[in-house]
């Protein structure tokens, strides 16, 4: 027969109280994006250079090397040639008259017409002609006309010419004008004829190279003479456009770092 003591079951009840622990539930893991493997794997592996210079090789630190002008591609030389060629006809005067050559044969002129033309004066590579014009100044109020047509007659222009500030002596004043063909007229064989009208309070005066008028021939500039001038425009463009001078270029090539 056993005898349950109530001290032994108080005992037995503190020491299962102890013994017996609650179990805690794992606290969470936030998981990182990459393992540990897939960092281990993307660390990049270190690879050493050296450095060398050029002159610890023996080598020259510059090089210099000289090209000569015509060292240019010739393809792409004659390529630029062809595209730049311009097909712009060009045009020019010749006159049919003379001007007086002497100042004794000038006044002369003017003493008898009242009206002379002095001088003339073709600005180069266009059809266009200066001219000058020299009167007696028989009054205070004068109008100078330049009348010219183009078709013999059958109709023509005045131009007005201009007083030229300062350019009076007492005795005569001078007047300036400008004649410019342009297209469709500009064509070979063109003809301009004109005369000096000179308008007075005493009257009208005219001077027509001696009946004759003053006549202007238009030209064509030839083929063999407008190429040779093209392909010399052609030609410096290039040269500026391919950086070349008639002499000789130098370039410099620096071969400083080698790397291994």
């Amino acid at each position: 027969m056993l005898l349950c003591q109530p001290h032994l079951r108080s005992i037995s009840r503190i020491k299962c109280k102890r013994s017996i622990k609650p179990q805690l539930s794992p606290l969470p893991r936030r998981r990182s994006s990459a393992s540990s493997d897939d960092l281990e794997a993307e660390v990049p592996s270190v690879i050493a250079r050296k450095v060398s210079f050029a002159d610890a090789f023996g080598l020259d630190l510059v090089s210099v090397k000289e090209f000569d002008t015509w060292d240019v591609p010739i393809s792409s030389f004659s390529e630029h040639c062809e595209e730049d060629v311009p097909t712009i006809e060009e045009y020019f005067f010749s006159s049919a008259f003379t001007v007086p050559s002497t100042k004794e044969e000038l006044m002369h002129n003017v003493h008898t017409q009242k009206v002379a033309l002095e001088s003339i004066e073709f600005i180069p590579g266009v059809t266009s002609m200066k001219g000058i014009i020299r009167v007696l100044n028989v009054c205070f109020e004068k109008l100078v006309y330049v009348r010219m047509t183009l078709d013999a007659w059958s109709s023509y222009y005045d131009i007005l010419a201009e007083y030229i500030p300062g350019s009076s002596d007492g005795e005569t004043d001078q007047f300036s004008f400008k004649i410019l063909l342009v297209p469709p007229y500009q064509k070979e064989g063109a003809k301009i004829e004109f005369c000096i009208r000179y308008e007075t309070s005493l009257g009208t005066f005219w001077s027509n190279n001696k009946g004759l008028n003053y006549t202007l021939l238009c030209h064509k500039k030839s083929i063999l003479e407008q190429t040779e001038k093209t392909q010399e425009e052609v030609t410096d463009k290039n040269i500026k456009t391919f950086g070349l001078s008639k002499g000789c270029l130098y370039g410099v090539l620096y071969c400083i770092l080698l790397y291994c």
